[in-house]
């Protein structure tokens, strides 16, 4: 394998890479549902849609993450997903069928979700004994997704459908930008024996994981759901839905640069718990607030909440689990994190949407955020104490 850290400047092309993939997100995050509704689409159609693509991304999920701690090249299976996502995303124009959108989600589903776990991955190993942080490469992300969110509002107005073609580019250009980068092998050896049962024994990793899944439950159902409140409901445009993930994307700028400073400070529970409590705050004042800036305002919240779930989990994984298995276990977080809140979630919280209304699902959702927290204080310390015991006596 090619020595990739030998060099101390910054990896200024992973960085572009992680701003032109989470641009393609943000379009897909912000506008799909609001896609569909102009399609005839229910909110219950679109849960129930979001449900069975995510059974069929769990089912295949694991696979790319053993295969990727297998490969001889990370970076091109990754890059090789972001080629076939790009050509998913043109399918969209090929018929305007209620079946074929559905379809067309379900292989976008599958095919760009494992890509975001094995990207992070391969930028963790990238950054290995380098002076810069994996926060620092994972702001590129956070940078483009707020700026194309809120300028693809203005380009593209009520049309929706226009997200798809600008979509394809922003994909096929990290999937060829993958190809040009140093080549990182897969740590697992052609017939090692791998023992899945030591994430099961890591119980803090657990403790982090339920708490994370609990997080996940109620942004999933955020994005999935609350722009199409905003505009229908509350009287936004679609610019201004687009300012709303800018507003809550670039809240996330100063979480990452100084992600790394944070956690040593205060630790992985005080950060958590802190971003659990922002995130419950958040829920909670959606809930009450009706006014579309002050709403704006609200999701600056969104920084702290999402960077302390998912820094403090990303790097966790990668400092305690074995090298042979970083891509299988960021796979199998995904995993837990999507079945709860797309397969159960999703459907659930569409009927529910359409019987109760989205700002009662949110204040549910704010109620549960609390409870985790208070689940995450009682049991993380623990969990940490028993397994520095059985570190011992291993």
């Amino acid at each position: 394998m090619r020595d990739i850290n030998t060099r101390d400047g910054f990896p200024t092309k992973i960085f572009l890479i992680y701003i032109f993939f989470y641009a393609g997100q943000a379009m897909y995050n912000t506008y799909l549902n609001l896609f569909l509704v102009n399609k005839a689409f229910s909110m219950t159609a679109i849960g129930a849609i979001q449900s069975v693509s995510t059974v069929a991304l769990v089912l295949i999920q694991p696979v790319w993450g053993i295969i990727s701690d297998k490969s001889k090249s990370k970076n091109q299976i990754i890059g090789f997903l972001c080629l076939v996502v790009a050509a998913v995303c043109m399918l969209f124009y090929a018929f305007n069928l209620f079946l074929w959108f559905a379809f067309c989600i379900m292989m976008f589903t599958v095919f760009f979700f494992p890509t975001m776990t094995l990207q992070d991955n391969y930028a963790l190993e990238f950054l290995e004994k380098s002076r810069w942080d994996f926060g620092h490469v994972r702001l590129g992300g956070t940078l483009g997704y707020a700026f194309c969110a809120m300028l693809v509002g203005f380009i593209i107005g009520n049309s929706y459908g226009n997200i798809f073609w600008i979509m394809s580019i922003f994909f096929l250009v990290t999937g060829f930008m993958y190809f040009t980068l140093p080549r990182i092998e897969g740590h697992r050896k052609k017939h090692e024996k791998v023992k899945y049962a030591v994430l099961l024994k890591d119980k803090p990793l657990l403790c982090m994981l339920v708490f994370s899944i609990l997080y996940y439950m109620g942004i999933s159902f955020y994005f999935q759901f609350y722009p199409v409140y905003y505009t229908a409901q509350l009287g936004a445009s679609s610019q201004m839905v687009g300012v709303l993930s800018f507003v809550a994307a670039l809240s996330e700028v100063p979480f990452f640069w100084y992600a790394y400073k944070i956690e040593k400070k205060f630790g992985i529970e005080k950060v958590m718990m802190f971003a659990g409590i922002a995130t419950s705050l958040r829920w909670f004042l959606l809930f009450f607030v009706t006014d579309p800036y002050l709403i704006l305002a609200i999701n600056l919240l969104s920084g702290c909440g999402y960077v302390g779930f998912s820094y403090c989990l990303i790097k966790y994984i990668n400092d305690t689990v074995p090298k042979s298995m970083r891509a299988t276990a960021q796979s199998f977080n995904a995993i837990l994190s999507t079945i709860f809140s797309r397969i159960i979630f999703a459907p659930l919280g569409g009927v529910l949407s359409d019987r109760f209304g989205v700002k009662n699902i949110l204040a549910v959702s704010g109620a549960i955020m609390l409870a985790g927290v208070i689940f995450f204080g009682l049991t993380f310390k623990k969990a940490g104490i028993k397994k520095q015991e059985m570190d011992i006596k291993a």
